[in-house]
């Protein structure tokens, strides 16, 4: 059930660095083959690691959240950072606050994110899987598990 709403969440979110930050159906029209497999792979990911956090829950274990998250939070927001104003925005609250921020151009993070985004993609799909890995390996080893 998770796979069929994180699939086509990822699928609209992942052009969103060509779209300006905009995410909706029409954005589909700009998925890129790449993009559509990072977004099953990503979508498949998160499923299995939510999967097996539900179950350690029900046996009274403890499910590893964070790598999830994080894994989730990057591939979410990287392709949004890119090319909308939300950095500008927030480092502009943030010189609020601390003025040395205010010096520090927003142009050379987004520029980072626009260059390396298939990289950061990769380390989403690399930190999903460490989440569903860590689960399962506390899965298979805990009361759930009768098979040893």
């Amino acid at each position: 059930m998770a796979f069929i709403v994180l699939f086509p969440l990822y699928a609209v979110t992942l052009p969103a660095s060509l779209t300006g930050g905009h995410i909706g159906w029409d954005s589909l029209r700009l998925l890129a083959p790449g993009q559509a497999v990072f977004a099953f792979c990503l979508a498949v990911l998160l499923a299995l690691t939510l999967a097996t956090m539900v179950l350690l829950i029900r046996h009274g274990q403890r499910a590893s959240k964070s790598t999830g998250i994080g894994g989730a939070l990057v591939a979410f927001f990287a392709p949004l950072l890119c090319c909308s104003p939300l950095i500008p925005l927030g480092l502009g609250a943030l010189a609020v606050v601390f003025p040395a921020v205010a010096g520090f151009a927003p142009g050379i993070i987004q520029g980072f994110i626009a260059t390396h985004e298939f990289e950061i993609e990769l380390f989403a799909v690399a930190l999903s899987f460490i989440a569903f890995w860590q689960n399962a390996r506390k899965l298979a080893h805990g009361p759930a598990c009768t098979i040893r």
